[in-house]
């Protein structure tokens, strides 16, 4: 009995030292030692409560992959800029209220996700990653986009909603790859006209995208879409041929949000 008794009482201090060690990997700056193996593309440090994210990660610009997303990140350092491979970019749920211009040396970047953070602004570096594909710009205190967003010839998903948006970019016509766009709730009245050069959009989502938004007659030219995100009072005045090609084609749909 006293040996079981002497055995309990060591393996309960085992888990409280087991236990320490756990919990502390959340120190921030340690943290990358335990969660990356040389060699590995990927660097998966999500839901760690990081404050700051490990200088080591910085040494390492062959990772494709960086994950940051749900911790207590409030900057991002200039040094992002060294991880010339990254294909994808997570640092969404964080605190950010800036991103440093050094972003726009990942020239590699596929997606970036920068949803729910604290941004009122974007670099106009961004204008300069050529393979981006995939943008998530949504929950944040965004008020515009930099111009130079439009330079982005392989863009094809993008998500803005819920930021505070009373413009988009004038060229947004350029951005000849989109294919899925959401751009409500905002604080839109209206769109570019070069908006409507966008003819291979397949889903557009315009639902609250601003309380005076009005959607022009030259939405009649895109042919491809499938789905149309509106609001009911977006819907009361939409061009007549919205509602015809939603009863004349079976694949094309509007669904209401509210």
């Amino acid at each position: 009995m006293k040996k079981s008794s002497s055995i309990f009482k060591y393996s309960i201090i085992s888990l409280i030292v087991l236990g320490i060690g756990i919990f502390s990997c959340g120190d921030g700056k340690n943290s990358f030692v335990r969660y990356y193996n040389l060699g590995d593309e990927k660097i998966d440090l999500s839901r760690k409560y990081l404050r700051e994210v490990p200088a080591d990660v910085f040494k390492h610009p062959e990772i494709k992959s960086l994950n940051l997303h749900n911790n207590k990140l409030t900057t991002i350092p200039s040094d992002i800029g060294k991880l010339v491979n990254l294909e994808r970019l997570i640092i969404s749920r964080n605190d950010l209220t800036s991103i440093p211009p050094e972003i726009g040396q990942l020239k590699k970047l596929r997606k970036l996700s920068l949803k729910a953070n604290k941004l009122t602004e974007i670099p106009k570096e961004i204008g300069q990653l050529e393979n981006l594909e995939e943008l998530h710009l949504s929950f944040n205190s965004l008020t515009s986009l930099p111009d130079e967003i439009c330079n982005l010839k392989k863009l094809s998903h993008v998500y803005l909603e819920f930021n505070q948006l009373e413009s988009l970019p004038e060229n947004i016509g350029d951005m000849s790859a989109l294919f899925h766009l959401a751009i409500g709730p905002n604080q839109l009245n209206s769109l570019p006209q070069s908006f409507y050069n966008l003819t291979q959009l397949n889903v557009l989502d315009v639902s609250r995208a601003g309380p005076n938004f009005i959607i022009s007659d030259s939405i009649c030219a895109f042919r491809l879409i499938e789905t149309l995100y509106i609001d009911q009072a977006t819907l009361s005045f939409v061009p007549n041929c919205v509602a015809i090609r939603a009863r004349s084609n079976p694949r094309f749909r509007i669904v209401i949000k509210n």
